[in-house]
């Protein structure tokens, strides 16, 4: 049997042995509660960080496109302005007023296929056709009611075009 002087120092032992342990597994747990504690934070931050960047991508894309809308409405509403002259009046635009450009176009287009529609980016597409078609046109002196009778297609198409364009002017 074990004599109660020796299970006293045994009992001792263990004491000292756990007075040594606990501070220890205090600051174990300390060290994984703040590594918690910081990549909780770091995550958090990642995500605001993100979502920051999709917010201000977005915003950049949506003034992108409202800038190219804007513009090749502008050269629709020229081309249709003259389109207008011609269906109407049966008279053709002087060849400087015929002779506008498609730069918005040019230069926005891939905007607009990017953000468009399927449906929407087919309808500016034509719009344009539409545009070149009239320019192309050889002008005759004396406009007939059958000229007059071409221009009316590209003049729905042309006012198809702005009017898809409109909303996203904002």
């Amino acid at each position: 049997m074990i004599s109660s002087s020796l299970l006293a120092r045994r009992l001792c032992d263990k004491r000292d042995e756990m007075d040594i342990l606990i501070p220890a597994m205090i600051g174990f747990v300390g060290v994984l509660v703040g590594a918690v504690i910081t990549t909780g934070a770091n995550y958090l931050l990642a995500v605001r960080k993100e979502k920051a960047e999709a917010a201000r991508d977005k915003l950049f894309r949506a003034n992108e496109l409202k800038t190219a809308a804007r513009l090749i409405a502008d050269d629709f509403f020229t081309a249709q302005t003259a389109v207008m002259e011609f269906v109407d009046n049966k008279r053709w635009a002087p060849a400087a007023a015929r002779n506008f450009p498609l730069d918005a176009w040019q230069n926005d287009k891939e905007v607009l296929a990017r953000e468009l529609p399927l449906e929407d980016w087919n309808t500016v597409e034509i719009a344009v056709w539409a545009v070149e078609r009239f320019r192309t046109l050889a002008p005759i002196p004396r406009s007939s009611d059958a000229m007059a009778e071409i221009g009316k297609p590209l003049l729905n198409d042309i006012k198809a075009g702005i009017e898809v364009l409109i909303p996203y002017m904002g």
